[in-house]
């Protein structure tokens, strides 16, 4: 039976402890860049939740913010991507991406982000176009660091000032693997439990975003 766990505020509300990225082991030397592509091959951003429907006039429905300086404040996504990078974006391959600081990380730094996923009055049903996978680009001189996610499990008694952290399952950029059911991420209504998913609703017109995230567990 399937089952979920719920990301401490993520969406468009406020949240600073949501998801982090770990640098472990080596230094960065530039801020790195949180993407959005169509698959694990990073290599086209033609699917609808990057490049948008015309009902929310063709932006990206991905954003995220670095919150490692502080909270995210509510409705925090932005009206419009920013071409290149930005602390606060919405996501469409290596045409506009979320940099995590205003600084390049030290080894075992780790930066956290808001994360939103959003649907449009004319979306499409299913999971076809609604997949993105979301990639760090690094930056390094000599080794490069050990990049790792994680999330906070409020479903595990996770809070803002205590977080309950538990990493996702990643890999390497081009390097098909089996990947363990804790990379998911489920935009989901407000009444998922950790047994159930509420589906999400699109909205009667323009653009929504959704009110929780869960990670499934197990199969």
């Amino acid at each position: 039976m399937p089952t979920y766990e719920q990301v401490l505020n993520a969406g468009n509300i406020d949240g600073q402890n949501v998801f982090r990225v770990r640098f472990a082991t080596n230094p960065c030397s530039d801020i790195p860049q949180l993407q959005a592509w169509d698959d694990f091959q990073a290599n086209t951003v033609i699917s609808e939740q990057l490049v948008g429907t015309p009902a929310n006039g063709n932006k990206p429905l991905v954003a995220a913010k670095h919150t490692t300086g502080g909270p995210s404040g509510a409705a925090w996504v932005p009206a419009s991507a920013t071409p290149g990078g930005a602390t606060t974006n919405r996501l469409k391959g290596g045409e506009s991406f979320c940099l995590l600081g205003a600084t390049p990380p030290a080894a075992n730094e780790d930066r956290t982000f808001q994360l939103a996923l959003g649907c449009a009055a004319d979306s499409a049903p299913g999971t076809s176009g609604h997949l993105p996978v979301l990639l760090v680009k690094t930056f390094y001189a000599g080794a490069p660091p050990d990049v790792s996610f994680w999330y906070n499990n409020a479903s595990g008694g996770g809070t803002e000032v205590t977080p309950a952290w538990v990493q996702m399952t990643s890999e390497a950029q081009g390097t098909s693997m089996p990947i363990g059911v804790k990379n998911t991420i489920h935009a989901t209504g407000p009444a998922t439990t950790t047994s159930a998913l509420d589906p999400v609703t699109k909205p009667g017109s323009g653009e929504k975003w959704s009110e929780e995230q869960w990670i499934l567990t197990a199969l």
